[in-house]
């Protein structure tokens, strides 16, 4: 049996981020941080969050000094989105992005990463809601960058106007946006 080539790829890039660590974490203690993170012309401003996890990480270290804590922010080294569905924090929505219950998708996702041996989390299933597939960010993607069919959701990364303004420099139409956010804007979860 082959591996699909995007998943091949995801895995060579996890493989090359994570040794550019100072260790290999065995483990991922995920953070939820309620809403969105200020958006100013380089792009999302991550410091509160990622100042948070430092001084855990801090805390983490004195209290257990045989073991090594690093803070990880901005969906690196981890796929963040999928390292929090895997912890059982919420469901990942049409919009590809992690539906929780108590904020929707309008949450930016940390980890403290640790060699320290914990449990494993409880992946949600799809049908424990918090998404409902009502289609309205499809409906409202000014480029057709999601689509759902049949219960299928698809993403295509190369027509994401924030994928396009962070990773290519592109740029918008909408004066004061460095992304885009209209799939967040009008989902009924996020108001």
């Amino acid at each position: 049996m082959s591996v699909p080539r995007a998943m091949a790829y995801a895995a060579e890039r996890m493989r090359r981020r994570l040794a550019e660590l100072p260790f290999l974490p065995t483990h991922a203690v995920i953070a939820l941080f309620p809403g969105r993170v200020s958006i100013g012309p380089r792009g999302g401003d991550y410091s509160a969050n990622r100042e948070v996890l430092r001084r855990d990480c801090g805390r983490l270290r004195e209290e257990h000094p045989a073991y090594r804590f690093l803070e990880s922010g901005n969906a690196y080294p981890l796929p963040a989105v999928q390292a929090a569905r895997l912890a059982g924090l919420g469901v990942i929505g049409v919009n590809g992005l992690l539906h929780t219950p108590e904020y929707g998708s309008s949450v930016t996702i940390g980890a403290v990463l640790t060699d320290m041996p914990l449990s494993d989390g409880v992946p949600l299933e799809e049908e424990d809601g918090y998404c409902p597939q009502c289609g309205e960010c499809v409906r409202q993607c000014p480029t057709g960058a999601l689509t759902y069919d049949g219960g299928t959701r698809t993403f295509e990364r190369e027509k994401c106007l924030s994928h396009l303004r962070q990773k290519q420099g592109a740029s918008l139409e909408r004066p004061g946006y460095y992304g885009c956010d209209i799939c967040q804007n009008v989902c009924p979860m996020n108001s």
